[in-house]
């Protein structure tokens, strides 16, 4: 076990000696900090992270939100760098804007605005229909547009951002997981976790379509963990791995900042963790060039606090 974990940080510490450059993560992390302060810490951000404010459309709000972050850490740390052979790349701008574009319109996107049921379902059949579908999103719109990236683009990129072949690693993020269980178990008991979690609540939906409450919560974990596969296939893979091409390892910066704003709206605590998560997995995912450790921390953690939960309701009313 021991040796396994040894390795994955030395693969951490390789690329965190490599990359170190100080203002340039002295000035992301003064950006997240009062970012994050803004966010939870004002009645405007949490107007902002409920997508009220500052613009009327919630597109361009949450396009503000993604891509505004994203270039407001890429552009100073790339020039604090002093990388300006990268800086000049028009293709770096063109493919951030275009994958930071399709997280803003892929978080915005409603189901709800392209179906009608028409009395084909009762009202909580619909909710829970349109629960399960919006986890589908990243599958049904993300995926397609990597996927073509990937073959136009990135032909030379192996497997798909990080989906291929690989086992550097697994068996000591299996490990590190292992370790971090008692962590969340007393996580999943602090206020904010008992409003936010589990993400499917079977004692609020009860029997759907005829079938038993466990059956639909299961039907909906699969999708909840699927979507968490298509969360690091985008951040870890096509942020990290992808744009590696055009900027090396000053990819991971700005992929950490725009991961810790998809946060908002969670935890103050998740959001915090979100930059600390993300910049370990990013930094593993472009030494090893596949994203299997992050997909199992992310789906292991999120499955966890699920049943933590469900546990907590049924057997101690808690929550």
């Amino acid at each position: 076990m021991m040796k396994e974990i040894r390795l994955l940080i030395g693969d951490f510490a390789v690329f965190a000696r490599q990359d170190a450059h100080r203002w340039a993560y002295v000035y992301t992390a003064l950006l997240l900090a009062v970012v994050l302060a803004l966010m939870y810490g004002t009645a405007w951000g949490q107007r902002f992270m409920q997508g009220m404010l500052p613009l009327g459309n919630p597109y361009a709000n949450h396009a503000l939100r993604y891509v505004g972050i994203y270039f407001l850490t890429l552009i100073p740390t790339l020039a604090l760098r002093r990388d300006y052979a990268a800086l000049r790349r028009p293709a770096l701008y063109a493919k951030a804007l275009l994958l930071t574009l399709l997280l803003s319109f892929t978080e915005t996107f409603s189901w709800q605005e392209v179906l009608h049921f028409d009395g084909a379902a009762t009202p909580t059949e619909q909710r829970y229909l349109l629960k399960v579908l919006w986890r589908t999103r990243n599958l049904t719109l993300v995926l397609p547009v990597l996927a073509l990236l990937r073959m136009v683009v990135d032909r030379q990129v192996k497997g798909l951002y990080g989906l291929c072949r690989g086992s550097h690693h697994v068996r000591a993020y299996l490990w590190l997981y292992v370790a971090i269980v008692p962590l969340l178990a007393l996580a999943s008991l602090t206020p904010d976790f008992l409003a936010y979690y589990p993400s499917y609540k079977p004692w609020v939906f009860g029997e759907v379509f005829g079938r038993l409450a466990w059956l639909n919560a299961a039907a909906f974990e699969l999708v909840y963990m699927a979507d968490f596969v298509m969360v690091e296939l985008f951040f870890r893979g096509a942020l990290v791995i992808g744009m590696a091409r055009l900027m090396g390892r000053s990819a991971v910066l700005p992929m950490v900042a725009v991961y810790v704003s998809l946060h908002f709206g969670k935890p103050c605590l998740e959001a915090v963790s979100a930059a600390f998560g993300g910049y370990f997995l990013g930094a593993v995912a472009f030494q090893s060039r596949h994203i299997w450790g992050g997909v199992i921390i992310h789906m292991g953690i999120a499955l966890l606090i699920e049943l933590l939960r469900f546990a907590e309701h049924y057997a101690l009313g808690v929550g």
